[in-house]
């Protein structure tokens, strides 16, 4: 019984850094979109509408060039991943849907 334990508070942690990263990166992308790399590794890559961006300083050049916008999550759903996974790295899968209004001037 004890490993359910330690596996409920296992996810219960990973759910609180989920929806605690969600809110930043959403925050983010709406209000201080060129601190958004920050965000990501080095070798990151991002599928956005099909378009493969990969790397930090694409990142940013692809961040600059969207309008601004206001993100609206409505659902958020998150899971562990188990470290033989990642070698041993923590990591938290997260998975949201909502929906996103681009603006043309600032968005109020």
């Amino acid at each position: 019984m004890a490993m359910a334990v330690d596996f409920k508070t296992y996810v219960d942690q990973a759910c609180r850094a989920a929806e605690e990263f969600v809110n930043i990166y959403y925050e983010t992308m709406d209000k201080r979109r060129r601190a958004l790399p920050r965000l990501y590794l080095d070798k990151a890559t991002l599928i956005w509408n099909g378009n493969v961006v990969t790397g930090l300083e694409a990142l940013a050049n692809f961040f600059d060039v969207l309008p601004s916008s206001e993100f609206q999550v409505n659902m958020l759903d998150c899971q562990p991943v188990h470290e033989q996974a990642t070698q041993a790295q923590t990591t938290v899968l997260v998975v949201t849907s909502g929906t996103v209004k681009f603006c043309v001037e600032d968005c109020k």
